[in-house]
């Protein structure tokens, strides 16, 4: 699944219907990086615009990646040397279009059904580009931004008429139906 990148995306994201910045969780890097790892994926970038908070959080991934903690806990040192840390989308795919030569095509997820939301299947045709999974947080990405991507995939539903999962759940729901689909399974 090399092919696959997951960008946590912090800004532009909706809450109570007002475009917002959301925080960097501890839990958020922790979690989907070992995610990433575990599926193999090319790589899991945050996305956020404020200098400061990235600060904070590269601190903590040099912490397990490059000091004292990848000694520690090479379990943990695995995980999070798949994480970058990027001001915007236009920086993770530029990294993706440097590693692979492609344009990474970018994939909206959403909580929400959406008229040009397609299954999770249909990325079987798209197996040999590069994918840049976008997930949000707080109340999900502005529609302004799901709009202007390549892709838009189905919400996750489990047909009981409640849907609102933590971020890390939808991810790993996502990339593990993914790894079973056909996108993996086919030649």
């Amino acid at each position: 699944m090399k092919n696959i990148y997951v960008a946590l995306i912090h800004h532009p994201v909706v809450r109570n219907g007002t475009v917002v910045t959301s925080s960097i969780t501890n839990m958020d890097i922790h979690d989907i990086s070992r995610i990433a790892a575990t599926y193999n994926i090319g790589g899991y970038y945050i996305v956020h615009p404020d200098e400061k908070m990235s600060s904070i959080a590269k601190k903590l991934i040099e912490h397990w990646v490059y000091g004292e903690g990848k000694d520690k806990n090479p379990d943990r040192y695995e995980a999070l040397k798949t994480v970058t840390i990027v001001s915007d989308i236009q920086s993770a795919k530029k990294e993706i279009l440097k590693k692979t030569g492609v344009n990474p095509l970018t994939v909206g997820t959403t909580a929400l059904k959406k008229e040009k939301s397609v299954p999770l299947s249909s990325l079987v045709k798209h197996k040999k580009t590069p994918l840049l999974i976008l997930f949000g947080t707080a109340g999900g990405i502005e529609d302004k931004l799901l709009n202007s991507l390549d892709i838009l995939l189905d919400p996750i539903d489990a047909l009981t008429g409640y849907n609102h999962l933590s971020v890390r759940s939808a991810v790993s729901i996502f990339i593990d139906r993914l790894y079973m689909s056909d996108y993996y399974q086919s030649p």
